[in-house]
């Protein structure tokens, strides 16, 4: 139907509210019951791709947060190797690190669920050294033995991506999540199995990293190409 064919039913409904007095928020519960009556459902939007530092950023970022300190460039290191959200990073305990199976225990997921998520040996062996014998506390603690706030971390990312010189986009934690599930798509990942270490209840929410490392995947390919002509 064209956008002059509902003239009439908009002139009759705008009619019949006008005569009854109805509100604005009465309107939205009509139109709500009259969606649920005829069934209908928002169409699915293709979530297109993700905004995320490429390799040469993600590793000036990485260098970056070692340069300021040892201690940062770790926790910036676990923080995007681990994919984890920012509220799930400062949940971390010493305990949920199993360093026999490389794993990292996330207890704290959103929707408070638990999921394991696997970790390379060169940052077990970092945590390791850097966690010594102690079992318990918060991986990473401030100067006063606290646990870090979500809003100090997103602070740190930041300022770690103004002094590596990052100005494409707004580095966050989240930005990192994304990198690094693009980057593990883009070197074969399943999407099933990059689902469970994202910790996403649907799949379409995980496609968009697999649509984001095509498209990169792309742009690598004809850059070989044109260098191959040259």
């Amino acid at each position: 139907m064209e956008s002059s064919d509902f003239k009439p039913i908009i002139n009759l409904l705008a009619k019949k509210f006008a005569k009854q007095n109805v509100s604005y928020s009465q309107s939205q519960y009509i139109f709500k019951e009259v969606r649920k009556k005829l069934e209908l459902k928002p169409e699915k939007k293709n979530k297109g791709t993700v905004k995320r530092l490429s390799r040469k950023e993600h590793q000036d970022f990485i260098n970056a947060a070692y340069e300021k300190s040892s201690k940062v460039g770790l926790m910036m290191q676990t923080l995007f190797e681990t994919a984890a959200r920012v509220d799930e990073f400062t949940s971390l305990n010493a305990d949920d690190v199993y360093f026999n199976e490389l794993r990292i225990v996330v207890r704290s997921g959103k929707g408070s669920k638990r999921r394991e998520v696997p970790i390379e040996e060169n940052l077990g062996r970092l945590l390791s050294t850097h966690l010594k014998d102690r079992k318990s506390g918060p991986i990473f603690r401030t100067r006063r033995n606290e646990r870090y706030t979500n809003r100090r971390i997103q602070q740190i990312v930041k300022e770690i991506a103004s002094n590596a010189q990052i100005y494409s986009l707004e580095v966050t934690p989240h930005t990192l999540r994304h990198t690094r599930a693009t980057f593990l798509a883009e070197d074969g990942m399943a999407k099933d199995y990059l689902q469970v270490f994202l910790g996403h209840d649907q799949p379409d929410t995980t496609q968009i990293y697999t649509n984001t490392a095509a498209i990169d995947t792309q742009k690598a390919f004809y850059d070989a190409v044109a260098n191959s002509q040259r």
